[in-house]
């Protein structure tokens, strides 16, 4: 009967904790910014494509339907995001509950939500981390079902095959956790190269590659390529200890020190579905942690679908601080508090310049909110500065701003790129005839700039006119936004 009523009380739970999870990122959807990545793919998932530039289709995928149906708020594009997030919680739960206990699994999708990269990244930007994240934590459990559970269900191979099919299709990290599998399959359960449900599942999987290597084979293996080029090889010991130090805060330090205490252990334990776990994580993790330490044109997201694996480890070792616990959870409150509080305060600054309004027209080199730039006021300032034609022939130097003033004219204007750095707005059609208007915005603390006229020149292009106006942020003098008429030259 007590183990009844204590089933009962964690059904109560679980279903209070991601109700939670829910709500809480509901009514933050409108106060966070939007950021490039988000806006980008807001844009060019407009056109429907086999695949894109810079990711797998998926996400634009998803985008694109939401364009078909008319909605018109940008916010709510974030809504599926959620959605993946929480089932990607859910997931990190039944692979805790599966390999240690229901109460380690709680505590795994707790440390899921509560972990900054997660819980913005994970299951709020329309980003392709959330659904990556989502279909790798869903094959995890049922691979784990059928090597450890010797599960032989079809319908436990048909979801790990769809599971795996999706990962495909969100991002290029999943081929390394493909392979992981590939070879724990070869290790812990080699009967299953006999089972017909395997090959079924591979089909499946299988075809979440296609798209990806038809648009490809189409451009020259241009997405590729890209991501072949961004490895500079060119070793920098401040961005590497960064990148090292940016994934303990994405995980939270008190989590990332778990999952260190949780490797240790396993050292002395070598629990069968722990080796499991660490061989699913370890390609992704190592692989781009090399790519952090060798190249300085790397970033410290990249390996974080590989820790997330390792939660339920971490989760599963909070039980060595029973005579503590009270003292581990108080300082894991105040980590939570201290890192979202910080990015609270960056949002308010972002809109408002409150940090260094006090510094005047020096404002330092650190300041740098670009990301979080109030575009609609950009976008405001230039439709009161430019006439209709001048509206409709709009570009900007990279995908980021285009993207940005895109979402911000609401697409009633079709914004374009010139020069290299257009990613995969240089696949859109964007029927606006010859680009004259330019727009560039700078900060005034950015000592990098290069000369305006020899950039435009060397892009093909003369400037005709300039007039230069004041990027405000809050009441701060934040920068320019230069409207240039431009021609191309002969």
């Amino acid at each position: 009967m007590k183990d009844d009523f204590n089933s009962y009380s964690q059904n109560y739970l679980l279903i209070f904790l991601f109700t939670i999870f829910i709500f809480v990122k509901l009514a933050l959807i409108k106060h966070v910014p939007l950021i490039n990545d988000e806006t980008y793919t807001l844009t060019i998932s407009r056109y429907l494509s086999l695949s894109y530039f810079d990711h797998p289709p998926l996400m634009s995928w998803i985008s694109n339907l939401f364009h078909f149906f008319k909605v018109q708020e940008a916010y709510y594009f974030r809504v599926p995001h959620i959605i993946f997030g929480t089932l990607t919680s859910f997931f990190i739960y039944r692979i805790g509950a599966l390999i240690y206990s229901r109460q380690t699994g709680v505590f795994a999708a707790i440390l899921y939500f509560i972990s900054p990269f997660f819980f913005f990244s994970g299951g709020f930007f329309l980003v392709p981390d959330g659904i990556l994240n989502f279909s790798v934590a869903g094959a995890t459990y049922f691979a784990t079902k059928i090597i450890f559970g010797n599960e032989n269900k079809s319908y436990f191979w048909f979801a790990l095959g769809l599971l795996l099919a999706l990962a495909f299709l969100s991002k290029y990290q999943s081929y390394f956790f493909a392979l992981a599998l590939f070879v724990a399959f070869l290790i812990w359960k080699r009967e299953v190269f006999l089972n017909p449900n395997f090959y079924f599942s591979f089909i499946i999987s299988v075809c979440g590659l296609l798209p990806v290597i038809i648009w490809n084979i189409e451009n020259n293996f241009d997405s590729l390529s890209f991501h072949q080029t961004r490895s500079s090889f060119t070793f920098d010991i401040f961005h590497a200890v960064n990148s090292i130090l940016l994934q303990s805060m994405f995980l939270l330090p008190t989590t990332a020190i778990l999952i260190c205490i949780s490797l240790v252990n396993y050292i002395q334990s070598k629990k069968r579905e722990e080796s499991f776990l660490i061989l699913l994580s370890f390609p992704t993790i190592l692989i781009f942690n090399f790519f952090m330490i060798a190249s300085e044109n790397s970033f410290a997201h990249w390996s974080m679908m590989g820790w997330m694996l390792l939660i339920p480890m971490a989760s599963n070792n909070l039980n060595l601080f029973k005579t503590s616990l009270k003292k581990f959870l108080l300082i894991k409150t105040l980590n939570v508090f201290l890192i979202f509080s910080s990015i609270l305060v960056l949002l308010i600054h972002a809109q408002t310049g409150f940090l260094t309004k006090s510094y005047a027209r020096e404002i330092p080199d650190w300041d740098d909110t670009r990301e979080l730039l109030n575009w609609k006021h950009i976008a405001e300032t230039i439709s009161d500065n430019l006439n209709e034609s001048e509206l409709k022939s709009i570009a900007t130097l990279n995908w980021y701003d285009s993207g940005q003033l895109n979402v911000a004219l609401s697409h009633k204007y079709h914004v374009g790129v010139i020069g290299p750095n257009s990613n995969h707005f240089k696949y859109i059609n964007l029927n606006s005839g010859k680009f004259f208007t330019l727009v560039v915005v700078r900060l005034i603390n950015n000592k990098k700039h290069e000369n305006l006229t020899d950039l435009i020149q060397a892009l093909g292009y003369k400037i005709n006119k300039v007039n230069t106006l004041p990027l405000l942020r809050g009441s701060q003098n934040y920068g320019t936004i230069s409207l240039l008429s431009i021609e191309k030259e002969n």
